[in-house]
């Protein structure tokens, strides 16, 4: 099972992997818990997606890859 990810503690620039296999990197957080706003870096499944910002549900967060230097 996968480690759970604390949503409120992700910052700018911070590097994840979600549930449908796309890389993103945190754009900003609202600190509320539950979204996050991220750019798709890489999408194997919808290549369509890369370059562009959405809102990722904490849910959807597999994996912290990279943490910013910030």
């Amino acid at each position: 099972m996968a480690e759970v990810v604390n949503v409120r503690l992700l910052k700018a620039g911070d590097k994840l992997q979600v549930s449908h296999g796309a890389t993103v990197v945190v754009v900003s957080n609202p600190l509320d818990g539950v979204w996050i706003f991220a750019r798709y870096l890489a999408s194997p499944k919808d290549p369509s997606l890369e370059g562009t910002e959405d809102m990722i549900f904490a849910q959807d967060i597999i994996e912290v890859l990279e943490i910013s230097g910030d």
